[in-house]
Parts: C-alpha cells; sequence; structure tokens
C-alpha cells in the first residue's frame, strides 16, 4: 500500500482527467491511500470539474499553474507529490526561481547548454532545453520498465542519474519524476522543498552556475541559472 497524504495534479484537461482516473482506480484496487486529490487549472470547466463536484476526494483549483505553485508549493505538506503535466512549461524552474528571488538572490539564465549526444535534444521557445533518449513519440502514461516497450531491449539508461553527475561543472538540481503507481509519475514535494532549503542557505554566501531539470529516466527538461547574492 502506497500512502501520499495529497497529490498535487497541474491540470485538468485531458491529460488531468486521466491521471485522475488512474489515481482514483488505484484507490479503488487497494493499492493507494490518500487524503485529497488536487487538480490545478485556470479553466473552472475543465475535463475533471465533475469529478471535482462529485467526489469529495477531489478538489479543483482554479488558477494558472504558475501563480498557484509560487503561492502553495513552499507551504506544503512534504510527503505530498506533484504530478507534472508532461507538455508544461519548466515549472519547477519557475517556481525555483521565485523561491531564491525571495530568498535575497539575484537570479538570470545561464545560457544554452551544451549538446550530450542524445537521440534528440532541442530548444524550447522558453529558452530550456528539451532532452530525451527515445528519438520516437513514447505515450505519456510510459512506467519507464527495465525492459523499454518501444525497442524490447533492457532500457541500461537513467537520464535522471546522468543530470545529477554530468553537466558540464554547473550544481545539478535534479527533481526527478518518476512512475509511483498505474501509470502516474510524480514528483515528491519533499525533494523541491529541500532542493530550495539548500540552495536558499548557500545562496547567502557565493556566487553559483547551477543545471536545473526535471526529468524521468527517458525525458527532460534542463535549464542553466546564474545565481548571485543580493
Amino acid at each position: 500500500m502506497i500512502r501520499v497524504p495529497r497529490f498535487l495534479v497541474i491540470g485538468g484537461g485531458e491529460a488531468g482527467a486521466f491521471y485522475l482516473r488512474q489515481l482514483r482506480r488505484a484507490v479503488a484496487a487497494g493499492r493507494l491511500e490518500t487524503g485529497r486529490i488536487v487538480v490545478i487549472d485556470r479553466d473552472p470547466a475543465c475535463r475533471v470539474a465533475a469529478d471535482a463536484a462529485h467526489d469529495p476526494l477531489v478538489s479543483l483549483q482554479t488558477a494558472d499553474w504558475t501563480d498557484w505553485l509560487a503561492a502553495h508549493l513552499g507551504m506544503a505538506d512534504p510527503e505530498d507529490h506533484l504530478v507534472p503535466y508532461h507538455w508544461a512549461p519548466h515549472l519547477l524552474l519557475g517556481w525555483l526561481e521565485g523561491e531564491l528571488r525571495r530568498a535575497g538572490a539575484r537570479v538570470s539564465r545561464g545560457g544554452t547548454m551544451a549538446p550530450r549526444g542524445l537521440p534528440f535534444e532541442a530548444t524550447t521557445a522558453s529558452g530550456d532545453r528539451a532532452l530525451s533518449y527515445a528519438s520516437w513519440a513514447c505515450p505519456p502514461a510510459c512506467i519507464e520498465p527495465a525492459v523499454c516497450p518501444h525497442t524490447r531491449q533492457a532500457r541500461d539508461w537513467s537520464l535522471a542519474g546522468d543530470l545529477e553527475t554530468d553537466v558540464g561543472g554547473a550544481i545539478p538540481v535534479v527533481f526527478r519524476c518518476l512512475h509511483l503507481v498505474y501509470g502516474v509519475g510524480t514528483i515528491p514535494v519533499r525533494d523541491a522543498l529541500a532542493a530550495r532549503d539548500r540552495l536558499c542557505a548557500d545562496r547567502a554566501a557565493a556566487s553559483s552556475s547551477l543545471m536545473v531539470a526535471t526529468s524521468s529516466h527517458c525525458h527532460a527538461l534542463a535549464t542553466r541559472l546564474d545565481v548571485t547574492p543580493a
């Protein structure tokens, strides 16, 4: 039995509705115990609105994702789990930038990351680096098992692990999004809070270059940040 006090699901559209359905299935099957599933979407009539109206386990928070995270994530229970939307902007990067600025640091983007020689690499419109070990389209609910469903061979890679050890001299800050239950990948809130606390304490005295990534075993968004004391 997996026990999580609260899930924070980014997006109430098709993807969010799928994640909500899978979490409810896991609860019904006795695989998961949770007190609340919070879905964040700026559209009060999004696809999960009906579930939020009729299921006491589900609530809909009508807000912009970035604004909601800035206001609430820093005060969340460390045992909660964040369920990111796989096509979203690099939300935890923006949240961390805001937390560092509130701690008194100056934060700026550190330029383009050097190529890593992965099968897929591209720069997004917002300047983040999209990375993947897959040159094909993976289903959003893939659990990244030990045997890759596409190649039918052993998955002997972990992009999250790679980014924690080889980022060209920058300090790695990797938010791992890994499969938890029934095809739902999550990021433990305690990991985000621990990274914030460590970095905010360190930034009081020294300048540094960070590589901030949200990464699963196969896919990641990564960005360089330059941080200096105010």
